[in-house]
């Protein structure tokens, strides 16, 4: 799950006092992990030997690290192993190295510091005219399988939202998991165009429910199946209908990573698909598609290419199911603009420019690019950069937290962004 928008903002500012924290108490540069200094690739990994696991179970692990048995115990298997653990994203240092075992075969030595999993996570924000502050519990490795699980609530100047949600993911080719997740709100929405003028808003009464079930066909790929049921009642709002909303919905995805020591690079292409029925006569029927592709290639060790495009379609959507700016993975469009149509485009750097015992800083400068059809159907195109920093949290299962300023060309306006985001 990730948070996004200005709830973000505590988050990040909390989690720099602990890094500044853990910097002071640490005081030194973490030492990039090593893998054993002879190679051994005649020889076949026959066995696994870890240590310092305190909430993971080790049969968790063992279905992670299954996939390295009887291949050959050479210093790009290590690396591969190192990859796939790092993206767990539970472990604060991880060290692999290999020994022989006889003429024939060997055993991989890991050991680990684990990560803060369980986290109270405060929220809040203050813009000027509005405001919000809650908390929510989230343990993002619950039952030591790296189930995540989170329950919580927000009050704001436009009203509650509550959510609870607990996934079970698939660990290895062939697995089940699942995932189901609810939420309750009660306040009001606003929507905007793309010059930040208010358009309309109302307020409403909604609950939702969902359930996936999450399949691993090979290591690398992904698929899922769900579906849901949200009540919608708007209050005194006559731009909107009382609504019952079921939803079948169905993705698939594919992704690879590689660890330089600074980034955990991701390549990685998903599309998915929802078909909508409600009880409103004018939409007893709707259709989405989604899609988003991103590669991160690193150029030098502390430096990194970033190209990604996110885009979502849908055929007669009703209103209340319209979606913001975060569906095309750009900021260039005001954060209360809402479509049925969007399409973004994004190319730049990031470079790390500090790595200590809190973790990595990094900053970033990318180039965007926007398309989405407007409340009036017009057509909307816009272009600009973004730059800002991130922080990756070493000690806490977090993989980043964000802030940033983009200017739209086209419309001579600066947007802010501040964003924090966990591994679900």
């Amino acid at each position: 799950m990730k948070a996004r928008g200005r709830i973000g903002f505590l988050f990040f500012v909390f989690s720099l006092f602990m890094a500044a924290n853990l910097f002071c108490q640490e005081n030194g540069q973490v030492q990039d992990p090593k893998s054993a200094e002879q190679d051994f690739s005649a020889l076949s990994i026959v066995q696994f030997d870890i240590s310092g696991l305190k909430r993971t179970k080790r049969s968790y692990m063992d279905g992670i690290l299954n996939q390295f048995l009887q291949k050959p115990a050479s210093e790009q298997t290590l690396k591969g192993i190192e990859t796939v653990l790092q993206a767990q994203n539970l472990f604060d240092e991880i060290k692999v190295s290999a020994r022989p075992l006889d003429g024939t075969s060997a055993a991989v030595d890991i050991s680990f510091k684990e990560k803060w999993t369980i986290l109270p996570m405060p929220i809040g924000y203050y813009t000027g005219d509005t405001y919000g502050a809650g908390l929510f519990i989230m343990d993002m490795n619950a039952f030591g399988r790296h189930c995540m699980a989170a329950i919580g609530g927000m009050y704001s100047s436009n009203g509650f939202f509550a959510a609870g949600v607990f996934q079970k993911p698939p660990t290895q080719k062939g697995d089940l998991g699942f995932s189901v997740a609810g939420n309750f709100s009660k306040g009001k929405r606003d929507f905007a165009n793309s010059k930040n003028y208010w358009v309309f808003g109302y307020k409403s009464v909604y609950a939702g429910a969902t359930a996936k079930v999450l399949f691993k066909p090979t290591n690398s790929t992904s698929l899922s199946v769900g579906g849901g049921y949200s009540f919608f009642n708007p209050i005194d709002s006559p731009n909107v209908q009382r609504r019952n909303q079921w939803s079948v919905d169905a993705s698939w995805g594919v992704s690879s990573s590689s660890w330089n020591g600074f980034f955990l690079s991701v390549n990685s292409f998903s599309v998915g698909g929802e078909f909508l029925f409600s009880d409103v006569a004018e939409q007893t029927f709707a259709q989405t598609l989604s899609f988003s592709g991103e590669v991160q290639q690193p150029i030098f060790d502390r430096v990194r290419l970033i190209t990604g495009a996110r885009g979502f379609v849908s055929n007669n959507l009703l209103r209340t199911n319209f979606v913001g700016r975060g569906k095309s993975g750009v900021t260039l469009l005001p954060s209360a603009f809402m479509t049925d149509q969007i399409f973004g485009f994004l190319t730049g750097f990031e470079a790390a420019i500090i790595k200590a015992n809190f973790g990595i800083l990094s900053v970033y400068g990318l180039y965007e690019v926007a398309l989405a059809r407007e409340l009036n159907n017009s057509i909307y195109l816009c272009t600009g950069p973004e730059a800002g920093v991130r922080l990756y949290l070493a000690k806490l299962a977090f993989p980043a937290f964000a802030m940033g300023a983009s200017y739209n060309v086209n419309e001579n306006r600066f947007q802010y962004s501040f964003s924090g985001g966990a591994s679900f």
